[in-house]
This record gives structure tokens, sequence and C-alpha cells, in this order.
């Protein structure tokens, strides 16, 4: 068992926050992966929320009573060596904002459909110590589609994402710890200046593997984000965002993998629920 330890970090590039599944069980090869991901975001508040590359609050400055966003995100892996990867994710998302008539109380509801985002970045692993592997993955946010106040309006490199991971293997769990940073700087719409708040995030996840196909995924995250601001106005206050995660991943074959999670908020800042599945290829 001793070299699975080994073989477990094949994809230690950036999801240090996500779940260690069998795709990362795959022998280490040089060349292109892919993680085509669909996620659904219950907030069960006012806030709306971006899930990649960690869990953010933006959005519109409204006082909804719920939203829910569906995201599909594909992001590209391309390894030029053992220690480089470089990293590309494109999101869309169909957001449901929900809200009650204020003279009449009757539930109303708003439907948007649009791309999210284009992120590029990388990822470095350093050498092993101690049956231990620590990588450095940093993104950018090259184009970040939002809205406010009716108003659709792209952005380019306004957000900035890095994180440190830490990976081991204790047979037969193979486990992480992290921490992370996200950049938010100001937007600049028709009538608003909004800043949504710097992230902070680190957290733990657990891989047990329970047979060659199977592990079952388990994490736990804590987030702080920054006072978000309006026209240079203290909008809130710190905010805390924490969450629980269970899931299961199953091999499917050697080149193809499938996870299903679910996380559950544990604070009136964090989102409701959050339900992903994920398929993993390797060509």
């Amino acid at each position: 068992m001793k070299k699975l330890f080994f073989i477990a970090f094949t994809l230690s590039f950036l999801f240090g926050s996500d779940a260690i599944t069998i795709d990362s069980l795959f022998k280490r090869q040089i060349g292109l992966r892919s993680i085509t991901s669909l996620s659904l975001i219950t907030s069960g508040n006012a806030n709306i929320y971006t899930s990649y590359p960690s869990l953010i609050i933006g959005g519109d400055p409204v006082i909804w009573t719920d939203n829910k966003r569906l995201s599909l995100n594909e992001t590209l892996i391309y390894s030029f060596n053992n220690k480089l990867d470089f990293i590309a994710s494109l999101g869309a998302n169909a957001t449901r904002n929900e809200y009650s008539n204020f003279f009449t109380g009757e539930p109303k509801s708003e439907t948007h459909y649009s791309f999210e985002s284009l992120w590029l970045g990388f990822n470095y692993r350093f050498d092993s110590f101690s049956d231990k592997i620590l990588s450095f993955s940093y993104q950018a946010g090259v184009i970040q589609r939002e809205k406010a106040l009716d108003t659709n309006k792209s952005f380019h490199f306004k957000s900035h994402s890095a994180k440190l991971n830490l990976r081991g293997y204790s047979d037969p769990a193979i486990w992480g710890i992290y921490m992370g940073f996200t950049y938010n700087d100001t937007r600049t719409f028709d009538k608003l200046a909004i800043n949504y708040g710097n992230s902070y995030n680190f957290g733990a996840n657990l891989s047990i593997v329970l047979s060659p196909k199977i592990t079952l995924d388990l994490e736990a995250s804590q987030s702080f984000q920054a006072a978000q601001k309006i026209n240079g106005v203290k909008y809130t206050n710190l905010r805390s965002i924490p969450t629980y995660s269970v899931g299961s991943t199953y091999s499917i074959n050697d080149d193809t993998s499938i996870s299903f999670n679910a996380s559950l908020g544990g604070g009136s800042a964090a989102p409701d629920s959050v339900f992903g599945i994920s398929l993993w290829q390797k060509f």
C-alpha cells in the first residue's frame, strides 16, 4: 500500500478543498485531464454564491428571500511534468432569485442564464517529505460576468485566488489540509461600485478507500469573507461561511470516474445546501 501514497497525488493541483477522488489514484501522466462539474447551490438567504474556485458571496445588493444557482464548470488540467500543471476553467449558470411582493406578500421569482467565468492558473507540487506532498496553486479570473440592479457586465482580472494544500496517506485513508485566499477588486457598474470583500478559507478533507473502485469522501471547510462595500460604504460585517460535506466516488474504468457530494451550511451566512456531481476523465 505504500506506493499508493505516491499515486494518490495525481490531482494535487488546484482543488485542495475538494475531496480526494478515485481519479487521484490514477497513475501520474503527462498530458491532459478534465473535470466536468454540475452543482446546485440553495442559499436559503439573501446571498448569491459562486462556487468556483471557492465558495464566495457576491451578486446583487437586493434583499432576496432565497437564491438557487445551477452551475456547470468544465476544468482542463494539462501536466507539463510531475511538478507543474496548467489549469483552465470555464463556467456557466442558471440563477433563480426569489422574493416577496412588498404590498401583497405574493411570492415572486426571476430567472437568469449567463456565462459565468473563465479562470486560468497553475499548480506546482513541491518535493515530497516524510510521505507528504505540499502544493501551491494560483488562478486569475480572466473574465467574470456579473449582474447588479439589472445591469450585466463583464469584468477582467478582478479576482485572484491562491491556495496551499498538504496531503498525506495513512492506510486506508488519504487526508488533506489546506488554506486559501481570494482577492476581490471593486466592480464598477453604471450606478454602483461594489466590493464583495476578500475571502480567507481553510479546511480538511478525508477520503477513505473502501475498495479499489469506491471512496467515501468527507470534508469540513471554514471561510471568512470581509465586509462588502457599495460605493465605498460598508454594507455588511465580516461573514463566516462554514460548510460540511460528504460524498463518494466510483471508478468506472482506468480513465473515468464519477463523484457525488452534498454540503450543508453551518451558519446564517452559509448556503443551506450544495449538491454536486463531477465526471473525471483522463485522455
